[in-house]
């Protein structure tokens, strides 16, 4: 059985959280973590969100909605990132089950557009996602945006 859970709604899953993401997704902790404390202390309008895939109860997965992305530009918003499945279920479209569910949640906070950078080539595009430019990670790395209409 699926389920999708903010963290708002399991605040003890917290520190659960926090060690999934530094033992199957070390590279990414250092952006993510501090999303996932302010996550416990945003209200229903403020950003960041984090939101647990879970199966039987088990993390499976993850994303978060945020309002700026690490990248130059800075006139969008808001950003899935990251979407993470867990490698022993990826294949069984799941990401599409997070993307889906982040596109109903900008909707309902009144955003049109959701937008994503990655350098995924054709992942996202299966779900509907348009590349509407190349842009750089303030750190330096390129990447491509990534738009899609949110679900009202």
């Amino acid at each position: 059985m699926l389920d999708i859970k903010s963290l708002q709604e399991c605040p003890l899953r917290q520190n659960e959280l926090i060690e999934y993401v530094k033992e199957r997704w070390p590279k990414v902790q250092q952006a993510v973590l501090p999303n996932i404390q302010e996550s416990l202390i945003s209200t229903d309008e403020e950003f960041p969100f984090t939101f647990l895939l879970l199966k039987h109860d088990v993390i499976i997965g993850f994303y978060q909605l945020i309002k700026q992305e690490f990248i130059t530009r800075k006139d969008l918003s808001p950003w899935i990132a990251p979407l993470f499945i867990d490698e022993s279920e990826r294949g069984k479209a799941l990401g599409a089950v997070l993307l889906e569910h982040a596109r109903k949640i900008a909707g309902q906070l009144g955003y049109v557009k959701v937008y994503l950078a990655t350098d995924h080539i054709l992942y996202y595009e299966k779900y509907g996602f348009k590349e509407i430019g190349l842009d750089n990670f303030e750190w330096g790395r390129p990447t491509k945006i990534y738009e899609h209409d949110t679900i009202t």
